[in-house]
């Protein structure tokens, strides 16, 4: 599934460089102190990419131009003045509503705005540290903060969405000014609670923290198991990299399980889609679909298909947006109830050919996989729901056509011989993520069976809208995706793969063109509308807001639309 990155980061007097990345958004959570160079050393992103979990996307909106009662303390020279106290026991509350922007780009936040800030002023005393805590009452509202040393000083910190109180070091008996902000590109503006701290009462963690501390549910075929919890103060200590609580449930048969958090409150947009046989989490069990339909609320229901008798540990991820109580399902039907009828080449869904394309629609809902994923135009993905379908040829050309409709990145596979014994004789996975591709083969005997493989490129799974269409016709070229698959042809990314900065080659006729980028869920990551140069190039500054793994660029001038792969290193 994917995810970009925001990056937190400390400015010292060094140059080394360490990453791990989390999911959620495009742009860089940062924490710096800005002192000389930069010792990166640890990050977070906003969606999910090449990782076991996913992120839903929120509508970001809020501009702060149509401005109503602007806050008293709405630009620096009227900070509000806060008193350190000895714990946050009774914290101020604020707001960036009808805020504009008053302190400029921040330097962990680089991502176009607006920033819509409000100012607050404080002396540190006698401390050599303080604790700042801010926490969001306005579900879904954007938050970030930066501390200065004066009205259009330096930032000598700065944070967004930051999950817990933290420790800020500081000189004595000197003014600080806080900009509290929420960036209208990625949330809206509202209420929120502040204070700043000579320390913080830190709770302790939940009961399941350690997976070894769970007991599991028996979940016997045809019934459901329920779990409540909550994950607030979650810590990572089970080697997965992330601030992590346990559930865990068991089967006495075969099933296909399905896991849910139906009925949580505030939904939640970030998931852990793997799960384990044990507590070592050294071998994860990948999903087979999930939606983000069947709970009614938007949270995920996510498919586990043909599990065998034994324990299973669920990691339940807690991250920004995906914090507090929850509630889980763990149901269980015999194994082949949910699974795709199609899962397996013995069960491939008969398809007709025909002159022209003449589509159907299908999914791989509740799919596994059956091969590895195939090398094809130069990339493999990942083919954990791969379905199967077979034809009987009717020329010696032979087409398919592939078109989601949705995000999935389909990729299609064909085989002659028996399944029991295939050989693969051609492929195609040209497109990116909802783009169509068109699948050709020549040489075919007439009167023959081929099977294809159908399924989608990356590891996540096109949750919002999964399915698909297929057509088989006669002749080279389906119909489907030609345009788009000669436009990409024409489109050139460099360098590839990358650190996060590259640049696009295009028609150097093109005008006005949007770049954007897509990760393995499908989403958009990042957007740059911009002029190319004369000689048709873009230079898009990418770098420290994707996580690495593979993405699509998409390139759009307004008349005709090129889709190429990316790998980030």
């Amino acid at each position: 599934m994917g995810f970009s990155m925001r990056t937190v980061y400390w400015r010292f007097a060094l140059s080394i460089n360490l990453i791990l990345y989390t999911p959620m958004r495009t742009r860089l959570l940062l924490v710096c102190f800005l002192l000389l160079t930069t010792l990166m050393v640890s990050a977070q992103s906003k969606r999910a990419s090449c990782a076991p979990f996913t992120s839903s996307q929120r509508t970001a909106h809020g501009s702060g131009n149509d401005r109503g009662n602007a806050p008293p303390n709405d630009d620096c020279a009227n900070a509000e003045a806060v008193t350190v106290t000895p714990d946050c026991a009774t914290p101020i509350t604020g707001t960036t509503m009808d805020a504009a922007e008053d302190g400029g780009e921040p330097v962990c936040d680089s991502d176009a705005g607006p920033y819509l800030d409000v100012w607050y002023t404080f002396n540190s005393g006698s401390e050599t540290d303080v604790w700042i805590t801010l926490t969001p009452i306005t579900a879904g509202m954007d938050y970030a903060f930066t501390l200065q040393d004066a009205c259009g000083g330096a930032e000598i910190y700065c944070v967004a969405l930051p999950g817990s109180a933290l420790e800020v070091p500081v000189i004595t008996n000197t003014n600080y000014w806080l900009r509290v902000y929420s960036n209208a590109t990625y949330g809206p503006p509202g209420d929120f609670a502040l204070c700043v701290s000579t320390d913080v009462i830190i709770a302790p963690p939940p009961f399941n923290d350690l997976c070894s501390s769970v007991t599991a549910q028996t979940v016997a075929i045809g019934n459901t198991a329920t779990y409540t919890g909550d994950n607030t103060g979650a810590t990572d200590n089970d080697g997965l990299g992330y601030n992590i609580v346990w559930e865990a449930f068991s089967l006495n048969a075969c099933a296909d399980v399905k896991v849910d958090y139906c009925g949580t409150t505030p939904s939640w947009s970030n998931y852990w889609f793997l799960i384990y046989t044990d507590c070592s989490a050294s071998t994860g069990i990948w999903h087979s679909s999930s939606d983000t339909s069947t709970c009614g609320d938007q949270n995920f229901t996510v498919c586990y298909a043909n599990l065998s008798a034994g324990t299973y540990y669920v990691p339940i991820l807690q991250n920004v947006f995906s914090t507090g109580p929850y509630t889980l399902h763990v149901s269980a039907v015999g194994c082949g109830t949910e699974q795709a009828s199609n899962d397996e080449c013995e069960g491939a869904f008969p398809l007709m050919a025909n002159a022209a394309c003449q589509p159907n629609t299908f999914s791989n809902l509740c799919a596994t996989q059956s091969l590895p994923a195939m090398l094809c135009d130069n990339s493999q993905g990942l083919a954990n729901d791969d379905v199967w379908y077979s034809f009987v040829a009717t020329s010696t050309d032979m087409s398919v056509g592939g078109a989601p409709n949705g995000s999935m990145d389909i990729a299609m596979q064909l085989f002659s011989g028996t399944c029991a014994n295939l050989t693969a004789i051609a492929c195609a996975d040209l497109a990116g993520a909802g783009g169509p591709d068109d699948l050709q083969a020549s040489s075919l005997s007439v009167g023959t069976t081929y099977y294809l493989r159908v399924y989608d490129w990356d590891n996540g799974h096109a949750f919002e809208e999964p399915s698909y269409d297929l057509c088989v016709v006669e002749g080279l070229g389906s119909g489907v995706g030609v345009e788009e698959s000669t436009r990409g042809e024409d489109l050139v990314v460099f360098p590839n793969p990358t650190i996060g900065d590259f640049s696009v080659r295009v028609d150097p006729n093109s005008a006005l063109v949007t770049v954007s980028v897509i990760d393995a869920t499908g989403r958009t990551v990042f957007v740059r509308i911009d002029r190319i140069t004369m000689n048709g190039t873009l230079h898009v500054h990418a770098a420290g807001k994707l996580i690495p793994g593979f993405y699509m660029v998409r390139v759009d001038d307004g008349r005709t639309r090129s889709t190429t792969r990316l790998m980030v290193e």
